[in-house]
């Protein structure tokens, strides 16, 4: 979550002081409020930045017109996020993101005032828009309005992060958490009260707590999976695979991304135990020759590079040894040894917050290619064990050959 401190006040030297006691206290976002940029102009923007480079500046423009003058004059005085109605012209809205495209800084989009918020959203999110905010205003919040109900359903309709704002305060702030906000935006209840810094510590604390349970999710859902694959590995895989470093000339580690720093790490340890081995790409790797072997790391095993490169040693005459998540892919296809690491599956979408807050429709709250590549690295240190009981290394002997000149 990001706490986004609304400034809706007036008085600039004001602003800024309650802006320090905020951020002090863990303010993620600062915003320039609406009553605010009409009473000073874009100078309140460019002094809040000025005052505050580490913090994210909201321009609350609430712009209905003019979408791409108003974006890029508050670009240029320092916004890195700036406000949009969602009642506006949907040219107005396509010019905003396009200028904002520009000059690298996002937009958000508010659904103050308007009727049916979940269709907007959905629009809005077609148009490429970067934040949808739920926004009860002032004169509703007298009425007895809340921002809950339209909450719950723009965040399980659109897959964009979607703020909230209206009256939020220390109460009511848990429940928007459950509810799937990204940011939070609090106004009344830090700039009016005694101490500003206190109340922002204390919203933030709440925060944590969010936080520790996606981390600790995400690190079972890891040890989880790498469990699971520990106990489906096969036998004649992984024995083909070392029987295949064994029997090597020269053994080349080749993969792209986070999976190219697994297999640097695998190819560190396989030098310790005074393996000959080089990573492909580096300056000082030599030519690929008959007897050598390719270890290729590619969860999708469709990766360009790691293909061609598995092409070229096979045409050179050495063989292949594939690590991936799919035996049937081209690169699996490719060699003579498949090592099978499952990666996550697909699932449906998952309803609790933390896998929301992650935007996938997987079930895991590990991001991306992660369960694979953890899975990689943690299967690759098991072989390292393996070949330094097998050539009766010790820790000691593969510290003899680790790096001097660091």
């Amino acid at each position: 979550m990001i706490l986004q401190v609304a400034l809706d006040l007036t008085d600039i030297d004001q602003a800024l002081s309650i802006a320090e006691k905020a951020a002090h206290g863990g303010a993620h976002w600062l915003e320039v409020g609406t009553p605010l940029i009409k009473k000073e102009g874009m100078r309140a923007v460019e002094l809040m930045k000025r005052r505050f480079p580490d913090r994210k500046i909201v321009a609350d423009l609430k712009t209905m017109d003019t979408g791409a003058l108003e974006v890029e004059m508050a670009a240029r005085h320092g916004a890195d996020v700036v406000s949009i109605l969602g009642v506006a012209d949907d040219k107005t809205i396509k010019d905003a993101i396009e200028v904002a495209r520009r000059y690298g800084i996002r937009i958000m989009v508010d659904l103050i005032g308007v009727r049916d918020k979940v269709k907007r959203a959905k629009e809005l999110e077609k148009m490429g828009v970067h934040y949808i905010l739920v926004h009860t205003g002032i004169d509703e919040q007298v009425q007895g309005k809340t921002p809950l109900e339209d909450l719950e359903s723009v965040v399980k309709t659109v897959r964009v992060p979607v703020a909230v704002a209206g009256g939020l305060n220390l109460e009511t702030i848990p429940k928007v958490i459950e509810l799937g906000a990204t940011v939070i935006i609090v106004g009344g209840a830090i700039t009016k009260a005694k101490k500003p810094g206190e109340v922002t510590r204390k919203i933030i604390d709440l925060f944590w707590g969010e936080y520790m349970m996606t981390i600790r999710k995400a690190m079972h859902d890891i040890t989880e999976h790498v469990e699971g694959v520990a106990d489906g590995l096969k036998l004649e895989q992984a024995r083909g695979f070392v029987d295949a470093m064994i029997g090597a000339n020269k053994i080349f580690v080749y993969g792209a991304g986070r999976s190219g720093l697994v297999g640097k790490a695998f190819a560190m340890r396989l030098m310790h135990l005074d393996f000959n081995v080089y990573v492909v790409g580096e300056t000082i790797t030599p030519a690929f020759e008959q007897g050598d072997l390719l270890i290729a790391i590619s969860g999708s095993g469709e990766t360009k590079s790691i293909v061609d490169a598995a092409q070229i040693a096979r045409a050179q005459g050495g063989k292949v040894v594939s690590i991936t998540s799919y035996a049937n892919s081209t690169l699996g296809k490719l060699a003579d040894v498949v090592l099978e690491i499952p990666g996550r599956t697909k699932s449906d979408v998952p309803t609790d917050y933390i896998a929301r807050q992650m935007l996938t429709k997987y079930k895991w709250v590990a991001p991306m290619g992660t369960l694979f590549e953890d899975s990689t690295m943690v299967f690759l240190d098991g072989v390292i064990a393996l070949l330094m009981a097998t050539f009766q290394k010790t820790e000691k002997d593969m510290k003899k050959k680790h790096a001097t000149l660091e």
